[in-house]
């Protein structure tokens, strides 16, 4: 039960992650709208892969100390 919330988390970097990368290529992987201003403040595929790609590191890395404490009998 305690790993089940760092999975959810992991889960939604990978599928945040998995959009990203799908809805960019639907728009030809074009950089217009990358900063926000250029297109009426309207979240761009590329923001969504970048926010997935930051949230992984964190959840592995609470996975990792969480699993660590158990072998240690910490």
């Amino acid at each position: 039960m305690r790993y089940l919330l760092r999975f959810l988390l992991l889960m939604a970097a990978f599928a945040l992650t998995s959009a990203g990368l799908m809805f960019w290529h639907a728009e030809g992987f074009s950089f217009r709208g990358v900063w926000m201003l250029d297109d009426g403040f309207h979240l761009h595929p590329l923001h969504l892969l970048i926010v997935g790609l930051a949230m992984i590191p964190p959840a592995l890395w609470e996975i990792f100390l969480l699993d660590h404490s158990r072998h240690d009998g910490s």
